[in-house]
């Protein structure tokens, strides 16, 4: 009798990878479905949610339900979700890429927000919903302390991939940004 538990306990124990198997192939196949999404934040928390069979197999804690409804349906074609803001196309020849466009990305734009990190470096929200984070590498500190309204900002393409914010009233001052996608 004792030989039969044994026996069908080490059966069992053999048995487990494969059963794990069609979990993996379920959780990379919902992974692939998310493959689709072009903004970064939203195609993350649904690779989080197409990990929810595995979760569930290891008994952990159950992914966020919004996570777990970002991942498309078995059978489905990928869905193109467009980003929050597409970052602009920026080639336009080696000179261009070198010194930049002259067309502004915002022009006389109102602030509605601004946030200063811990080093003092500064991120922006306009009016129209973008926003700029200043580069851990920029010097220039904004010494700012009216109301966000108040402030008008220009902003441009600098050197690179990266943005020029100019504020109306400060004169020679540049802040070099990059854009950051608004959370939903």
């Amino acid at each position: 009798m004792r030989r039969v538990f044994v026996i069908s306990g080490l059966m069992a124990l053999a048995a487990l990878p494969a059963l794990a198997e069609p979990t993996r192939d379920e959780v990379m196949a919902g992974a692939e479905r998310c493959d689709g999404i072009a903004d970064n934040r939203v195609w993350l928390d649904c690779f989080y949610g197409s990990a929810q069979p595995m979760r569930s197999v290891l008994n952990l804690p159950p992914a966020n339900p919004a996570q777990v409804r970002l991942v498309p349906p078995r059978g489905a074609e990928p869905r193109r979700v467009a980003s929050a803001r597409p970052q602009p196309e920026r080639s336009g020849g080696f000179w261009a890429d070198v010194i930049g466009s002259t067309k502004p990305e915002s022009s006389n734009m109102a602030m509605t927000k601004y946030d200063f990190d811990r080093s003092g470096a500064v991120t922006v929200t306009l009016a129209d919903g973008q926003m700029w984070r200043q580069l851990e590498s920029d010097l220039v500190r904004a010494r700012w302390n009216k109301p966000a309204g108040t402030y008008r900002v220009t902003v441009a393409s600098g050197l690179g991939d990266t943005f020029d914010l100019k504020v109306n009233g400060e004169k020679g001052t540049i802040y070099r940004m990059r854009r950051v996608m608004a959370r939903r």
